[in-house]
């Protein structure tokens, strides 16, 4: 119940601060945060030594490397199937900056919200393979519109949601906590959007069925084929 209150207080803010996108998003984060907080969900593991800064830095360094390499193996395919084309970019060192920004506040939200909570909710109830599955499927409905998604609800990108929603989850359980989703959460979502979408490269979807059009380099039919393996 506090899970779904939570929800439901970061769609309210969604929907009323449209017009101020990242006071929204840091907003959105707040509440996760201090929601997640009382649900006892934790960054790190409470029944192990508090983690040293370092520690952390390190753990959440692995996951951006995991993020990292997981977006330039799906944008290399893209691009070798024609699913994403490059067209003349001047890089944008700002846009770039911003992008990151706004990934590691996407990130805090949807992994506390999306990953911690469903795992606490559901831990001692279900068995992982489940768990999984769980956060797969919450990560395919807030695709579909709820947490300010496109609303697209294509199948191919729900598709890619949930499976994005499996590895994250995944990475909670080896992590035994958020920093390692995380790292790897901010770098994808960096890499498959500022990245490619001006701050370094300009890569876009041709208007194609293989390709995806409007949907992009996460909607694609070409990247959930990349990202199965």
């Amino acid at each position: 119940a506090w899970g779904l209150l939570l929800y439901g207080g970061v769609l309210l803010v969604a929907n009323k601060l449209q017009a101020k996108a990242f006071g929204s998003l840091a907003l959105q984060m707040v509440i996760a945060e201090w929601g997640a907080g009382r649900l006892a969900v934790a960054w790190s593991d409470p029944q192990a030594d508090p983690p040293t800064w370092s520690a952390i830095a390190k753990r959440a360094g692995r996951g951006g490397t995991v993020g990292l390499l997981a977006a330039a193996s799906v944008v290399a395919f893209a691009l070798a199937t024609h699913a994403l084309v490059a067209s003349a970019n001047t890089p944008e060192p700002g846009q770039l900056g911003m992008g990151l920004l706004t990934a590691a506040l996407i990130g805090a939200r949807d992994e506390l919200l999306l990953r911690g909570i469903v795992l606490r909710a559901f831990r001692k109830s279900c068995p992982t393979l489940a768990l999984l599955l769980i956060c797969g499927g919450a990560g395919a409905a807030a695709e579909y519109g709820l947490l300010g998604g496109s609303g697209d609800g294509s199948p191919a990108r729900l598709a890619v949601a949930g499976l994005l929603g499996i590895v994250f989850a995944s990475l909670w359980l080896v992590d035994r906590g958020g920093w390692l989703p995380l790292g790897a959460h901010t770098a994808w979502t960096t890499a498959t959007g500022a990245v490619i979408r001006g701050g370094l490269f300009d890569l876009r979807s041709p208007a194609t069925p293989w390709g995806g059009g409007d949907a992009g380099v996460l909607g694609s039919p070409a990247t959930l084929v990349a990202l199965v393996p």
